[in-house]
């Protein structure tokens, strides 16, 4: 009888991670994390509940709670403004260019 290995979750996300289409959305969705993990520890930090903060932005406390979970689709920049400005917070924002993917075609190139 052959001996089973187990599948480590490691190996299983560097094998999806080379598919073009999963990286991509796994990228964009670590990009969210990031940014609700940032308001969520500036809005701790101030020691302030999630009902607090809806208050003052007159919004509900689900609203606050699945904007916190990341669940929220209607995240725009404006409602993100918005709820740095409600915490006494500052946006600072940084867009560079991806470095190329192996294989991936450039764009507007010569």
């Amino acid at each position: 009888m052959k001996k089973a290995h187990a599948v480590t979750h490691k190996r299983v996300m560097n094998r999806l991670l080379k598919q073009p289409r999963f990286r991509q959305g796994y990228e964009e969705e670590l990009d969210k994390l990031r940014l609700v993990d940032a308001l969520v520890g500036l809005r701790q930090r101030q020691g302030l509940t999630q009902a607090s903060l809806a208050k003052r932005l007159k919004v509900s406390q689900p609203f606050i709670a699945k904007l916190e979970r990341a669940e929220t689709h209607n995240f725009t920049l404006d409602t993100l403004l918005k709820v740095v400005e409600a915490l006494n917070g500052e946006l600072v924002l940084k867009i560079k260019q991806r470095s190329p993917r192996p294989g991936a075609r450039v764009r507007g190139g010569t």
